[in-house]
């Protein structure tokens, strides 16, 4: 009786020991399989991340914000100055950017007939139409009604409001003139601010603008077109 009962013992313990040993070896090729599969390469499956690979690429490309942009833009002002003389005057414009750098020129017509050539540095936002800072440097030319050359700086600043609608402002700083024939140095401050609305590629916008320099102030409304 002791007999019997100490083999069936040694038999469950034989059992178990196998099934343990069972398990182990199960888990061991189960693991090992999965581990290569973690690493195992196929032409299918690499061409299928290929298309995927380009189909993001493609996405991402149509979505982002492209690093260059053109705008063609002019205006109609209705200004008066302090001497009593009240006067209008067309403004032409025009810009490029790469990125966060751009080139902008400005041609203002009679009576007053002026150049600006400017560089600008964007330091915050994507481009120009969206809310952004930008920095200003360059040179004014005057040829009426007295000729000379100023160096400029200046800031400016567009937040929209909402998706189409915004509002803006710039500050300029006209330096002191190089030698002409008129013995002042016409250093002084533009300040425009207004708001704009837009239609896709075109803005419409009205500002209020001061000029110091020569002591002017009055309204503008013009159009721009980006592209």
């Amino acid at each position: 009786m002791a007999l019997s009962r100490s083999l069936a013992l040694l038999f469950l313990c034989a059992v178990s020991v196998s099934s343990a040993r069972a398990d182990d070896v199960y888990t061991f090729i189960i693991k090992k399989q999965e581990e290569k599969a973690s690493t195992h390469w196929t032409l299918s499956e690499w061409l299928k991340t290929r298309d995927r690979m380009a189909l993001m690429d493609m996405w991402l490309a149509l979505h982002s914000p492209s690093p260059y942009e053109f705008y063609l833009g002019g205006d109609l002002q209705a200004a008066s100055r302090t001497i009593g003389s009240n006067y209008t005057a067309m403004r032409a414009q025009a810009g490029a950017y790469a990125s966060i750098f751009g080139l902008g020129i400005e041609r203002e017509f009679a009576p007053i007939n002026q150049s600006i050539g400017q560089f600008n540095l964007r330091i915050f936002g994507y481009h120009d139409q969206s809310t952004n800072i930008t920095l200003h440097g360059g040179v004014r030319t005057r040829t009426s009604p007295s000729a000379f050359r100023s160096a400029i700086t200046g800031v400016s600043m567009t937040i929209y409001i909402s998706r189409f609608f915004g509002v803006d402002g710039e500050w300029r700083h006209y330096f002191a003139a190089a030698p002409s024939e008129s013995s002042t140095s016409f250093v002084g401050n533009r300040f425009e601010g207004g708001a704009f609305i837009d239609f896709k590629f075109l803005r419409l916008y009205g500002q209020y603008f001061q000029e110091t320099d020569i002591e002017r102030s009055g309204v503008l409304g013009g159009a721009r077109i980006y592209f």
